[in-house]
Order: structure tokens, then C-alpha cells, then sequence
């Protein structure tokens, strides 16, 4: 039985994660702990539910104190936004293969990330539905020689006039039910732009070996395509139950019935490319990637700046995009190699943004 350890167990991905345990869909697992981070309550039933201990994640507190006392032998990190990057390093230090559901980790730790999982001999394996298709698909072939990426396009993809769009339009995702902060990205691709990035990282691939494509129905998660031309893709329905099993699996046990099986009785499926014009987000994500350094950083703070001041009413939806373009006109050379230089970076893009926000 593998030790199963949760962070961010009210999120999307923590609910998804032990709604997939109460319906024994991860047999081979025992959950040994659960953290969250302001939903106390929710927290303390469902620690009482699973009889396990549970850990509010404020700042400050010693999370990977109790990620050792629990002893995982895997750790789901399902947190939201750049908190989880030192909760992916306190996984990996405290001796747990990472399950990683976080983006904002490979994004802004980059480099550093891995090389910490290497100096410390540990694993980690995506979560996200894109880039865990990709990670399945890799361990078959050796010749890839793109990746290609899927995404909905999110609720706008065929409305011109966006300077009246409310936060909760921008939140009401097509396809995926998600946190508030993710859909909103989603909407304007600036998720999309977080997971080239990752997969650079992931994948050590650059920048022009990935694609993007606009894929409506969501049912083709990723694609690799290889040196021969032949393209290999991954296929289920929108649900983010089985990369959430299949990584916390990690091949353990035999996994039945996660998600219903896909018909093709009446399926149709539609590709079509993505306006640069229409989507700077993704546009500017793939200049980050080809800089990195602390440029990624930048970009992930900038946006989550952006992002809180639309959902505030301080900007438009429509000056989101500018507002991130302008903090990257910053000079972010320089590559950060610990947690304390990385979360230099992200501070100092995130003063950037407000001082740029107060100018608009």
C-alpha cells in the first residue's frame, strides 16, 4: 500500500483526488495526509473523513516538517499558484516522488527545480492533463521531435469585443470546471502559455519545437509528433481524473474504468491554429521560454498581478495582456539557482507590475 500525502486538498485537483480515492480508483493508495490552506473547516471533515492528520499551509509554517511526519511515498501537489513551488521543494526534500498538478513550479523553479530532484534522487511526474499525455506518450518513443499542445480556447475564442467582459464571464470555462484564476487564464490563453513554458522545462524542449492548436472538444489532451512524421496522440474525455490517478499511480497497480470510454459513433473532431493578435498571452509565453532565466518568473507574476486587478476592477479585461507585455519589457536576465533568488525575482516582478498598474 503507497503512502498518498495531498496539498491543496479543497482545490480542483484535491477534490478530483479524493473523489477518485472514495471511489477506490486508486486501490494501491492510503491517504496519510492532507493539507489546505485558508478552508479550515473543509479541511478538518475531510481529515476526519480519511482519518488522517491534517496541516494548514500559512506562511511561515513548517510544511515540510509535517510532509516528513507523515511519510509519503507520493505527494500530490494540487496547490494554486506560486505557493506551490516551495511545497514542490519541501516534497522533494522530505524524501516523496511529486505528483505535480502546480505549473506555476516548473514555471518560475525552471532548471532549479530539476536539478534539486536529481541532487536529491527523487521524481516528478506531471499532472496536467497536456502534460501528462506527453509524458506517456515520450516513454514509447525516442524520436519525438515536437510537442503539440491542445487547447478549448476558452469562451471568447469567437467574440471580437472583449472591453466588457466581467470577471465571472471570463471564469465561466466552456469545457473544464477549474479555480477561478485558471479559468480566467484559460480565457486568454495565458494558461496555455504556462504550459509551453512547462514543457520546455519538462521536456527540455525549445521553444519552436512546440505547438499549440485550438482543439474545442478537448478530448485530445496532447500529440507528439515524430522525426518519421508520424503523430501520436492521447485521447479521453475532459475529465481530470485520470492523469490525477495515473500519476499517483505511477504504474503500481493495473487502473480500470477511471473515465468513461470514448465513443466514436458520433465524435467529431476539429484543429485550427490560434490568432497571435487575438492571444498575446501565448505569444509573449513563447518569447519567456526562448529567454528563460528569470524571464518565466516574471511572466507568471506579472499575470497573477493582472489577473487579481481585473478581478478587483482596477484594469479591463483587455489590458491584462498589456500589463504583463510591459513588466517583461523589464531586464530579467540572470538565472535564479535557490528558492530565496527565485522569490527575489518574483517580488520584484510583482512591484514592477503594480508600478505599471498605477500608471495605466
Amino acid at each position: 500500500m503507497r503512502r498518498l500525502l495531498v496539498l491543496g486538498a479543497t482545490g480542483s485537483i484535491g477534490t478530483t483526488a479524493l473523489k477518485a480515492l472514495r471511489e477506490g480508483l486508486m486501490p494501491d493508495c492510503q491517504l496519510v495526509g492532507l493539507v489546505g490552506h485558508s478552508n479550515v473547516k473543509a479541511v478538518e471533515m475531510l481529515a476526519e473523513e480519511f482519518s488522517c492528520p491534517f496541516f494548514i499551509n500559512s506562511d511561515g509554517a513548517p510544511l515540510q516538517d509535517f510532509i516528513e511526519s507523515v511519510s509519503p511515498d507520493i505527494t500530490l501537489n494540487g496547490i494554486a499558484g506560486h505557493d506551490g513551488l516551495p511545497a514542490s521543494l519541501a516534497t522533494l526534500s522530505a524524501g516523496s516522488v511529486l505528483a505535480l498538478a502546480n505549473k506555476e513550479s516548473v514555471v518560475m523553479g525552471g532548471s532549479f527545480l530539476f536539478d534539486e530532484a536529481r541532487r536529491l534522487g527523487r521524481r516528478i511526474i506531471p499532472v496536467d492533463s497536456e502534460h501528462s499525455a506527453i509524458y506517456h506518450l515520450v516513454q514509447d518513443h525516442q524520436d519525438v521531435e515536437h510537442l503539440v499542445i491542445t487547447a478549448s480556447g476558452g469562451p471568447f475564442l469567437d467574440r471580437k469585443d472583449l472591453d466588457s467582459v466581467t470577471p465571472d464571464e471570463a471564469a465561466n470555462h466552456p469545457t473544464w470546471k477549474m479555480g477561478r484564476k485558471i479559468s480566467i487564464d484559460s480565457s486568454t490563453l495565458a494558461n496555455k502559455g504556462l504550459e509551453v513554458i512547462e514543457a520546455g522545462f519538462l521536456f527540455n524542449m525549445p521553444a519552436d519545437r512546440i505547438e499549440v492548436t485550438i482543439h474545442r472538444q478537448s478530448i485530445v489532451h496532447s500529440m507528439i509528433r515524430l522525426s518519421n512524421g508520424a503523430v501520436y496522440a492521447q485521447l479521453s474525455p475532459p475529465d481530470m481524473t485520470l492523469p490525477i490517478v495515473a500519476a499517483v499511480n505511477d504504474g503500481h497497480a493495473a487502473l480500470h474504468d477511471v473515465v468513461r470510454p470514448l465513443s466514436f459513433k458520433d465524435l467529431a473532431l476539429t484543429f485550427q491554429d490560434w490568432d497571435r493578435q487575438q492571444f498575446p498571452l501565448l505569444a509573449l509565453a513563447y518569447q519567456v521560454l526562448e529567454k528563460k532565466e528569470g524571464w518565466p518568473i516574471a511572466y507568471n507574476a506579472a499575470d497573477e498581478v493582472a489577473v487579481a486587478a481585473f478581478c478587483q476592477g482596477r484594469i479591463r479585461y483587455t489590458q491584462i495582456a498589456g500589463l504583463v507585455g510591459r513588466v517583461l519589457d523589464a531586464d530579467w536576465s540572470g538565472t535564479a539557482h535557490s528558492l530565496e533568488e527565485v522569490l527575489a525575482v518574483d517580488r520584484a516582478a510583482r512591484k514592477e507590475a503594480e508600478r505599471c498598474l498605477a500608471s495605466l
